[in-house]
């Protein structure tokens, strides 16, 4: 029989520790005896089992198996819920997991801790929007632990769920809005500043990064007004970026202290700062020599991009075999710890990583044509075909943002390119205009807007209003300061070419709309060479009938790839007449 009944007292001696130790040790003894005896089918023996871990986590909090006792309570309380169905019993399992991954993030078990949560929310709760933030958390907070991969597939289970077709209204293709084609001057959608009474809630915050670049992003149910600034540091408190998000609260599933330990940030903290405001903290590692912040819209967003002044140590070149891979729709972890490319290192390694973006994908078609295609499912079709020629002919990794239909945000994108250190970024899109005439193919490299189609076709993939393009356009020159706006135009130029005057060889009157700029949001930040290519306008009735065309969609992807190609031979011979072989 178990005699740990009362709270001990606890304090630091090493004696006090090893009795704690020893009293952990009997309760998981008794824990194993009901498990494997009649005695587990009695509540009231499982009731002295968490009567005996409560009393170790309550007495000694900071001992190494606090965290193990509240995982342990997690663990007892799902069996007593699956023994007797009271709600009561699974409610105290998720207190103790949510108890275990708030105050003991740093643990071993808190991403077990989430893992399980998640199971709950999604099996017994039937809340799969608790259990898809449960398993996000995992990947975004413990991208290296031994949960990540399962809480990835659990989450593309989730979100497989969501879309698969049933007799629900919620099913996901009722969600989908296909982008409809609008003139400059008509307003896409509501402006949703001022519409929303109230305060705003702030939600779990997002980032991806490496030790020279992270982007964090923090979302809120409505837009908001902030501030932000740094307060320098020194040796003793580095440097810290701190964001005040006004008439805010806090989400009570935000983590309060998010760990990045990536060389450049240390961690990020948000709290209550008071009754009004919500204070996000970046507290730093190393040097920073910019930081940006914008923001998004539907949902709102605060983005902030944070780089360093360190320069990049010489990366090792990485063997052929590890050259092949896609995020397969998720989300890139932050301990991809690589530096983002410069020039110099183009020249002098060539390209050896492309990120490849299709289009938007998930509850987010695209634009789509009167008999039903989709823009999303077009350009995975195209990306699939490009990302399979770059490996097959010029033997670079090629990394998909999405190799299926997910929806991926926009600020992601780009992030996970600067996360894995990608040498180039490539959107593909499908065009369309109010004007059904329209057609051709159109490249563009982000900068401000050139004309007026630029700002419409910006607002279409943005899925954004024409005034909030202007808004970001007010602040997309302190944004582009560090954009390769050169080396785009480059690769732009050539991928553009090459697509115009290889698709003409077969089809007639393709069109070349030219390269342009615009304000892209997938394209900002990218810290190398980015493009975004227009492929054909599914609002045009011939075009429409070519994208439904195997035959069209191959030769799109030969020439896209045949562009880039043309980019990367030129980066080589660059750097050969540089730094010529030795013979």
């Amino acid at each position: 029989m178990l005699l740990l009944l009362a709270t001990p007292a606890w304090s630091k001696s090493e004696s006090d520790q090893d009795d704690i130790a020893r009293q952990y040790e009997q309760a998981k003894a008794y824990y194993q005896d009901l498990v494997t005896h009649d005695k587990g089918k009695d509540r009231n023996s499982w009731l002295t089992s968490v009567t005996a871990f409560r009393s170790i986590y309550k007495a000694a909090p900071d001992h190494q198996v606090a965290p193990k006792s509240l995982f342990m309570l997690g663990k007892i309380f799902q069996t007593m819920f699956s023994q007797s169905g009271k709600a009561h019993d699974l409610d105290q399992a998720i207190s103790a997991y949510e108890e275990l991954s708030s105050r003991y993030p740093g643990n071993t078990l808190a991403d077990d801790a989430f893992f399980i949560l998640g199971d709950i929310f999604r099996s017994d709760k039937k809340d799969p929007g608790k259990a898809a933030r449960a398993y996000a958390k995992i990947i975004a907070i413990y991208p290296e632990g031994d949960m990540a991969a399962a809480a990835q597939e659990r989450l593309l289970q989730v979100k497989h769920a969501a879309t698969t077709p049933s007799p629900l209204p919620a099913k996901e293709e009722i969600r989908e809005k296909c982008i409809i084609p609008q003139a400059v001057d008509e307003p896409q959608q509501k402006d949703l500043a001022g519409e929303k009474t109230g305060m705003a809630t702030v939600l779990p915050i997002h980032h991806w990064s490496n030790k020279r670049y992270t982007r964090l992003v923090v979302e809120t149910t409505g837009p908001v007004t902030f501030k932000h600034q740094t307060l320098t540091g020194n040796e003793a408190s580095p440097r810290r970026i701190y964001i005040d998000l006004h008439n805010c609260r806090l989400s009570p599933e935000s983590i309060k202290t998010i760990p990045i330990e990536d060389g450049l940030l240390r961690r990020v903290r948000n709290a209550q700062f008071d009754p009004q405001t919500v204070r996000v903290v970046l507290d730093t590692q190393t040097n920073i020599s910019n930081y940006k912040v914008f923001t998004l819209a539907d949902p709102f967003r605060v983005v902030i991009d944070v780089m360093s002044n360190d320069a990049p140590p010489e990366k090792a070149k990485e063997p052929d075999d590890k050259r092949k891979a896609t995020t397969r729709g998720k989300k890139v972890s932050p301990a991809n710890k690589a530096q983002s490319p410069t020039l110099a290192r183009q020249l002098e390694l060539g390209i050896k990583r492309i990120v490849i973006d299709p289009g938007h994908g998930g509850k987010d078609p695209g634009t789509c044509s009167p008999s039903g295609l989709k823009e999303k499912d077009i350009v995975l079709d195209v990306a699939l075909r490009v990302a399979k020629i770059i490996r097959e002919k010029l033997g670079c990794e090629v990394i998909l943002t999405r190799d299926r239909d997910v929806f991926i945000p926009l600020e992601e994108r780009t992030a996970i390119a600067n996360a894995k250190e990608a040498d180039l970024f490539l959107s593909i899109h499908v065009n369309a205009a109010p004007n059904h005439d329209a057609h051709g193919i159109e490249t563009y490299v982000l900068d401000l807007a050139s004309n007026k189609d630029a700002m419409r076709l910006a607002a279409m993939e943005n899925a954004t209003s024409a005034k909030q393009i202007s808004d970001l356009q007010a602040i997309l020159l302190d944004l582009m300061q560090n954009s390769k706006i050169n080396e785009s135009l480059k690769l732009a130029g050539l991928v553009q070419d090459k697509m115009v005057s290889g698709l003409n060889q077969k089809f007639s009157d393709v069109s070349n709309l030219g390269v342009k700029k615009a304000p892209f949001v997938v394209l900002i930040g990218a810290q190398m060479p980015a493009i975004l290519t227009e492929i054909a306008f599914l609002s045009n009735p011939e075009e429409e009938k070519r994208l439904r065309n195997e035959a069209y969609l191959a030769e799109v992807a030969n020439h896209i790839s045949g562009g880039v190609a043309q980019y990367v031979e030129s980066m080589r011979l660059v750097a050969n007449y540089r730094h010529p072989i030795s013979r």
